[in-house]
């Protein structure tokens, strides 16, 4: 069995990282006149199960003039996420971190589970790439083109 290349978050062990939770900040993306949907629709398989992937005649079609609401483009990418294809060994931490916030359907995580998540991404393609927790909180608690925010933690 590989070993995965990003320990768990320890706080006990690492005292300066908070486990605290994150999402994509949707208003933020709003509020800079930017389209979460359309980073979404970017992200999409397009041959793959989901229905705006399996009906389409092209491999990528053109930007719709209306985009599909937010809850259909999330369900859409879920089914795309599930794909093996879906996290790429080239592709920066902060898309890893992105698309698996996406495939979680943008509800809060912690940061041990992204970094979890992260790893078994990177060690299902056989990625040497390797982050701390400490720096990986660092990136995200900075400004980042996905908007990944601190969040509380989900209702419960």
């Amino acid at each position: 069995m590989v070993q995965a290349a990003i320990r768990q978050v320890d706080t006990e062990f690492d005292p300066q990282v908070d486990d605290c939770y994150y999402h994509i900040d949707q208003e933020k993306f709003e509020k800079d006149g930017a389209s979460l949907e359309f980073m979404i629709w970017q992200r999409l398989c397009w041959d793959g199960s989901c229905r705006f992937c399996k009906n389409q005649k092209d491999p990528k079609p053109v930007m719709p003039v209306k985009m599909p609401n937010s809850k259909s483009i999330f369900a859409a990418i879920k089914q795309c996420g599930k794909r093996h294809s879906y996290i790429l060994a080239n592709m920066s931490v902060t898309e890893v971190v992105f698309r698996v916030l996406l495939r979680n359907g943008n509800n809060p995580m912690k940061l041990s589970v992204i970094m979890e998540e992260v790893a078994d991404a990177w060690q299902s393609i056989m990625s040497l790439k390797s982050i701390s927790p400490a720096s990986l909180q660092q990136m995200l608690d900075g400004e980042n083109e996905y908007r990944i925010t601190r969040t509380e933690g989900p209702a419960e």
